[in-house]
């Protein structure tokens, strides 16, 4: 094989690991409206936001009303009103929930809702149970969770969760693995031949 094919062959492996993106499942499409989600999320959420002016902001939500919400950006920032035509894209600014202390129903609930529906988590429970699995369903109260090798769905109440995050599924970890070994041996081979 040619160096030049091996090269080629090496920056088309690291082309498909940057874009990690295909491996992931399938998520449905999430049709809710800016207000559902500022309401999903809640007085107090820690919020990332791009205006239609394309002015990005981080802070936090404070207060919410049919056509406007305020917005904080910190400590010694004036509060801002901010109309939900005017916000192109608004995420949680961290979609991992984490605590060793009382777990915090609402923070857990959020991470959930911006994970959303279809996406492969890890889930940590208070009784010190792991698992890895899709996102049914999220309710007010609770969200089911379909573990990996598993029939029956399992439904977890947020109170109970002491870590949540996105996760890749086993599948795609095997396949990054593969990869990544990939990558490592065209490049090996590439770097001995010269």
């Amino acid at each position: 094989m040619n160096t030049d094919l091996r090269k080629l062959i090496a920056i088309c492996l690291v082309f498909f690991l940057s874009h990690f993106s295909f491996l992931q499942a399938a998520t449905p499409p999430n049709p809710v409206s800016l207000k559902e989600k500022v309401d999903l999320f809640g007085v107090g959420a820690k919020v990332k936001l791009r205006l239609a002016d394309g002015e990005k902001l981080r802070g936090s939500i404070e207060t919410i009303t049919d056509e406007t919400f305020s917005f904080n950006p910190g400590p010694g920032a004036l509060q801002r009103q901010i109309a939900y035509d005017q916000v192109v894209d608004l995420e949680l600014a961290r979609r991992v929930y984490r605590t060793q202390d009382q777990p915090d129903p609402v923070e857990a609930r959020r991470v959930v809702v911006a994970l959303g529906v279809g996406k492969h988590v890890v889930v940590k429970t208070t009784t010190g149970k792991e698992f890895h699995g899709h996102i049914q369903a999220i309710e007010p109260d609770n969200f089911t969770l379909l573990p990996d090798r598993a029939v029956a769905p399992v439904q977890m109440a947020y109170g109970e969760v002491r870590h949540v995050e996105k996760n890749l599924s086993a599948g795609a970890t095997l396949v990054l693995v593969i990869l990544i070994v990939a990558v490592v041996a065209v490049v090996s081979t590439v770097i001995a031949k010269n």
